[in-house]
């Protein structure tokens, strides 16, 4: 009985050590969750602003394909 009593005594008294760790360990995780989740937002913002830069591209090289052949019709006529 005494035995039983001194080692939960003594469970309970380093459980405060292994909830810090659990702690430790939790706040780790999350700290690099929250990097990774910033690092994928900025290289989604940068695909976005080359994919902007490429779609504006893609509307004037449209216009100007669309202004040679409305150029080359009315030469035509």
């Amino acid at each position: 009985m005494l035995q039983q009593n001194t080692v939960e005594t003594a469970k309970e008294n380093e459980r405060g050590v292994v909830d810090i760790e659990t702690l430790q360990h939790t706040q780790n995780q999350l700290v690099r969750t929250i990097e990774e989740t910033m690092t994928i937002q900025q290289e989604g913002r940068e695909k976005r602003v080359v994919a902007e830069q490429q779609m504006k591209e893609m509307e004037v090289e449209l216009k100007k394909k669309l202004l040679s052949m409305a150029t080359e019709k009315n030469n035509k006529q």
